[in-house]
């Protein structure tokens, strides 16, 4: 059992080491690949950066749920969107207080998309309270999320941008791939590890693989941070969020229904519904260290209902 347990730590050391070199691939090139295609950086963030950084749920979900663990698959969608507002977005906030002395001010469209980010979740809680999440809704989701980003799209591309970009698709592909291989290795040695210390599967799926899943999304949030593109940190968690709902519940929905227990609607989507609230009403704000520790104190209080 000690070879198995030095075996998971070295998985969770390379999956980091890759989770942030194929971070700062990723964002240099989506960055450079925005300015080239004539898009505001915070539409890539919430489109491109956030479906990349949502492939884990996608897979880590579809297998689950054809596997027939549909708590983990439903637990993993609920606490990635949970991480990625009292995680992600809470270390951004504070990274950048602590890098430039100065908040994240909310680029064009944030509050907008917050506020499908919001309807997203409420609309989570409403096809849950009967107990299960059907086919039909699946395709309801599946069919919202497409229009949303085709609405994206469509967006106006912003007055004065350069034409010039350094972005790569090649590169950007390598730098998905880093962030994917990480964050497998990383869930492989944190699930051993949970498993080891004999923890449910609901709970394996609401904490360590949602924090798992959600290492892309905070690579690529804390180094949009750190370069200084604050939008692409904020839009890469609304994004992803919308996304779990929509697309990754959305197919998993349609391969088999799933189904959500009492303790899902009681506790923990009404918590999901409180962090998303507050987090649509602070990004009509400058984001800082108050957001920062709002945001967190509900993944904490998350983390206390479960553990």
């Amino acid at each position: 059992r000690g070879d198995l347990m030095l075996e998971a730590l070295v998985f969770l050391a390379v999956g980091l080491l890759l989770l942030m070199r194929g971070a700062d691939a990723f964002i240099e090139n989506a960055v450079g690949l925005a300015r080239e295609w004539g898009v505001s950086t915070h539409v890539i963030g919430v489109t491109l950066v956030a479906f990349a950084t949502s492939l884990p749920e996608v897979l880590v979900s579809l297998l689950a749920g054809t596997r027939g663990h549909d708590a983990l698959a439903l637990g993993n969608i609920i606490g990635s969107n949970m991480s990625n507002l009292g995680l992600v977005l809470a270390c951004a906030c504070l990274l950048c207080w602590y890098r430039y002395g100065h908040c994240i001010l909310p680029a064009a469209g944030a509050v907008t998309d917050g506020q499908v980010m919001l309807a997203f979740a409420f609309l989570l809680y409403g096809v849950a309270l009967d107990g299960s999440v059907s086919r039909v809704e699946g395709v309801f989701l599946l069919l919202l999320y497409l229009a949303y980003v085709g609405w994206l799209l469509r967006r106006p591309a912003p007055a004065g941008g350069s034409p010039e970009g350094d972005g790569s698709l090649p590169q950007l592909a390598l730098g998905v791939a880093g962030l994917l291989l990480g964050a497998h290795l990383t869930i492989e040695g944190a699930v051993a590890i949970a498993e080891w210390a004999g923890i449910s599967e609901l709970v394996i799926g609401l904490t360590v693989v949602a924090v798992g899943t959600s290492l892309p999304e905070l690579a690529g949030s804390l180094t949009a941070a750190r370069k200084g593109f604050h939008d692409i940190a904020v839009a890469n968690v609304i994004g992803s969020n919308i996304a779990n709902i929509g697309l990754v519940l959305g197919l998993l929905a349609l391969v088999s229904p799933v189904p959500v227990g009492d303790f899902v609607v009681s506790v923990t989507l009404p918590l999901l519904l409180l962090a998303t609230l507050a987090a649509m009403g602070l990004v009509r704000l400058p984001l800082g260290r108050a957001a920062g520790a709002i945001l967190a104190g509900f993944f904490l209080l998350f983390l206390f209902e479960l553990l």
